[in-house]
């Protein structure tokens, strides 16, 4: 398989309405209610566009992630922002090897679609890998990821987990990408995220009540 050589790069730590489309709603209200209301309006975006997502943005979304709480306080977590073209274009190379021949689900059985882009074409797409000794990291790591999505939101940008690109990433054949990444031993992708602005506003999937039992 072709090895990645790239060099000379740096990694720096209004929409339409349509049928399908929910209605954009901006809260004017009181920091409770807007704190709720970014939580219940995000939505995972898989359409983006060309515009990129600026460094204050980043450093924003950022802070926020690493002031995710973690069990005693490990941070197990190591994030890589990605906006280099040739390193996205890569990335999405080493997911369609891995993904050829396979029944993939979700948007990513698309993958043989001309053009397929595995983050949606997001401009930004960004690595969270976690420390494979730590048994919380998972679940630490799913906090950060939460801080990354709702921050993003209250930025009016828009964001996508991509658990399909783990498992690629994670192959020994791909650990070249890591290095390149500077993803430390011992570590592993533990989630993926498409990060832009968004261009749809997809309403919201149906949500199950009845999971939720209150006992008193």
């Amino acid at each position: 398989m072709k090895k990645l050589l790239l060099s000379g790069f740096t990694l720096v730590s209004l929409l339409s309405c349509k049928d399908n489309e929910a209605p954009k709603t901006y809260y004017t209200g009181s920091a409770t209610r807007a704190i709720l209301d970014n939580m219940l309006t995000r939505r995972s975006i898989r359409k983006y566009t060309d515009q990129q997502v600026s460094q204050e943005q980043i450093d924003t979304i950022m802070k926020s992630a690493i002031f995710a709480p973690s069990a005693l306080n490990k941070q197990p977590w190591e994030i890589r922002v990605i906006q280099n073209p040739k390193i996205l274009a890569e990335i999405n190379q080493r997911f369609l090897n891995f993904a050829e021949g396979k029944e993939m689900q979700g948007s990513a059985a698309k993958y043989k679609e001309p053009g397929f882009s595995i983050f949606h074409h997001a401009p930004t797409l960004i690595v969270m890998a976690i420390d494979k000794s730590n048994p919380t990291a998972k679940l630490d790591a799913g906090i950060s990821l939460q801080n990354i999505l709702l921050s993003a939101h209250a930025l009016n940008l828009g964001t996508c987990p991509l658990g399909s690109l783990v498992t690629a990433l994670n192959l020994p054949e791909n650990e070249d990408i890591l290095k390149l990444l500077n993803i430390p031993e011992g570590y592993e992708v533990g989630i993926n995220i498409a990060l832009g602005y968004p261009a749809e506003n997809p309403k919201a999937p149906i949500r199950y009540s009845e999971k939720v039992k209150i006992i008193k």
